[in-house]
């Protein structure tokens, strides 16, 4: 299966994305590469740490919000080139500064990937 690099998939990010919400914080992703079909969610590290799945949902532009656990083979997530779907995790609110993620998945037509993510809190 090709690899993509880490400087492609961080291309993924929306950049200036990450934002505080009311019961945690949120950040998109935006398809710039080849259609996908997500056929899992490993996990999400936040500043090295990793995150409970069960506080993490995928919200695709229908507006339908699934949990990643919901997320699988037989349940994929579509993300076709173009698409933006935005990612909450209910957890405390994030401090200000700068914050660095990895986004592990697992994609059909390519394999596991792990998005890697930067960005800042004001």
């Amino acid at each position: 299966m090709p690899v993509i690099p880490p400087s492609v998939l961080k291309k993924l990010y929306v950049k200036e994305s990450l934002r505080l919400e009311n019961n945690g914080f949120a950040f998109d992703l935006k398809n710039l590469i080849a259609p996908a079909t997500i056929t899992d969610v490993d996990g999400l590290d936040v500043d090295g740490e990793a995150v409970d799945k069960s506080l993490v949902t995928v919200v695709p532009p229908s507006g339908n919000a699934r949990s990643v656990s919901q997320i699988s083979s037989g349940t994929p997530l579509h993300f076709p080139v173009g698409v933006v779907v935005t990612i909450h995790v209910a957890s405390e609110p994030l401090e200000p500064g700068e914050h660095e993620f990895v986004f592990h998945i697992e994609v059909k037509e390519i394999g596991l990937l792990d998005i890697p993510i930067s960005d800042t809190i004001r």
